[in-house]
């Protein structure tokens, strides 16, 4: 990746799009974009905020916006010993987990393709610290991603998926639920 690299995403399971963009400052890897969508709850806008380690470690979280009637703010951050916090509040189940999964943007699926490609792993077991856009609560998600010749198979609890990347580390293709726009 040289200076910085952006994308544009098209939902595909509900009218809506995610423009996202990710850039170096320093030693941190940003990762920003704005999602908007219509949601069963109403229209919906969410802007995000991440900041990565230079081993695309989660260090901190903003996430700003409204679906339907709700608004949402969170700050998330990651200490250097593993400990979240959600806007301020310890979250000590969570402790050790390097990776956040906005679970309304494949924007996230970024970071620990990033990771695994820097540290060429072709396969790992990881946990994430997952919103869940059921109930916008952060809850632990065991996930795998293991290397193929076209991206990455990812897999959670109840779910998998064969997904296409780009060089930047950019999900191009999510079956059923993301694709990038032309």
């Amino acid at each position: 990746m040289s200076g910085q690299a952006q994308i544009l995403w098209r939902r595909l399971d509900l009218p809506g799009h995610d423009a996202c963009r990710i850039w170096q400052d320093g030693d941190l890897r940003l990762l920003e974009g704005v999602a908007v969508w219509q949601d069963p709850q109403g229209p919906a806008h969410l802007a995000y905020h991440v900041a990565a380690d230079s081993d695309w470690i989660t260090r901190s979280v903003r996430l700003q916006g409204r679906v339907g009637a709700r608004d949402l703010t969170m700050s998330i951050h990651r200490n250097e010993s593993g400990e979240w916090r959600l806007n301020g509040e310890a979250l000590p189940d969570f402790t050790g987990l390097q990776d956040i999964d906005l679970g309304f943007t494949p924007a996230t699926n970024t970071l620990p393709i990033r990771r695994l490609r820097q540290t060429r792993q072709d396969e790992a077991s990881i946990a994430a610290v997952w919103l869940d856009t059921s109930d916008w609560a952060l809850k632990r998600l065991p996930q795998t991603y293991r290397r193929t010749d076209a991206g990455w198979h990812y897999a959670s609890p109840g779910f998998a998926a064969d997904l296409t990347v780009d060089a930047d580390g950019f999900v191009t293709h999510y079956p059923d639920l993301w694709t990038k726009e032309d």
